[in-house]
């Protein structure tokens, strides 16, 4: 590897992509395995094995990312950016296994029969009319994962420039033409979000919500409260921020290749503290949720 790797700016964004990429995988593999049944030990170990998969299949990514990020500087920006995977390893791989290894994390989460009381209540009303995102923040989210594309596929209307020592036999051959329609395929995976980000939303927003015997209205107005910050805040960071940085940083690189090095620092800290706060984020709901939980149980005490 070349020494440019090895300096601190483009060391961390590294580490800490692999660090996120391995968390999921360390900490479910600390949880204790409490399950008693003989078929529940084997399900734990089938979602154990897809976990581990999973993660060797993302460390693949970041690695060959982070190699050929030695000599393009878009792979070392995509590589900085991979801490992204964190996302679909916690929730579709670790939680599943979690619920598997204790059940009473999902009794935290969602309840039981005993901690709800032998009356079960539900409440009438379409929480699918009580979303949050309204009309204009679609069209933001729109705008904000078309941009980047748009930037990208606008840099291949001028001409690339040709580079002796590269050895490209044309245009179409020549690093930037490459690292240009790569950038290009992977943001116009952007609008997708469109098309996933509402069912996420919905099933937020239809998630069960255990009431109390008595169904008390503060009970009501904790799911509603803590419903409203999760939705809010997984479009904001899904819907508008991921796509809007990825694809200026991506524009930047393609428009501006000779500062290479500095997007891909810039990217690099930029996609650290969204990490950090797509983490902090998703804790502090499993703590809120954790809190109603013991609310719940609480006023059902007290009958």
């Amino acid at each position: 590897m070349s020494d440019a790797l090895l300096t601190g700016d483009r060391l961390f964004p590294l580490l800490f992509a692999l660090g996120f990429i391995l968390f999921p995988l360390v900490f479910a593999g600390l949880i204790p395995n409490r399950a008693t049944q003989e078929s529940d030990r084997l399900k734990v170990r089938g979602k154990l094995t897809a976990l581990v998969l999973a993660t060797a299949l993302a460390l693949v990514i970041w690695g060959g990312l982070a190699f050929a990020g030695t000599r393009h500087p878009w792979a070392a920006t995509a590589a900085n950016f991979s801490w992204l995977m964190f996302f679909p390893l916690w929730f579709g791989f670790a939680m599943p296994m979690l619920g598997a290894k204790n059940p009473a994390w999902a009794i935290t989460m969602h309840g039981s029969a005993e901690s709800s009381g032998t009356v079960r209540t539900a409440s009438l009303v379409n929480r699918e009319r009580q979303n949050p995102v309204v009309r204009w923040m679609w069209v933001a989210a729109a705008i904000a994962c078309a941009a980047g594309p748009i930037a990208i596929a606008l840099r291949g209307l001028e001409l690339f420039p040709m580079d002796p020592a590269s050895g490209a036999a044309s245009i179409s051959e020549s690093p930037e033409h490459l690292a240009w329609l790569v950038l290009l395929l992977v943001s116009m995976t952007a609008p997708l979000n469109l098309l996933w980000l509402p069912r996420v939303l919905r099933a937020i927003l239809m998630e069960a919500e255990p009431m109390d015997v008595a169904g008390s209205s503060e009970l009501s107005e904790l799911y509603a409260r803590q419903r409203r910050r999760r939705v809010l805040g997984m479009f904001w960071l899904t819907g508008i921020a991921v796509p809007a940085s990825l694809g200026a940083i991506f524009a930047l690189v393609v428009w501006f290749p000779n500062l290479g090095s500095m997007w891909g620092l810039i990217g690099g800290l930029g996609g650290a503290l969204l990490g950090c706060f797509g983490a902090a984020f998703g804790f502090m709901m499993t703590a809120e949720r954790a809190k109603i939980a013991e609310v719940r149980g609480q006023l059902n005490a007290a009958l």
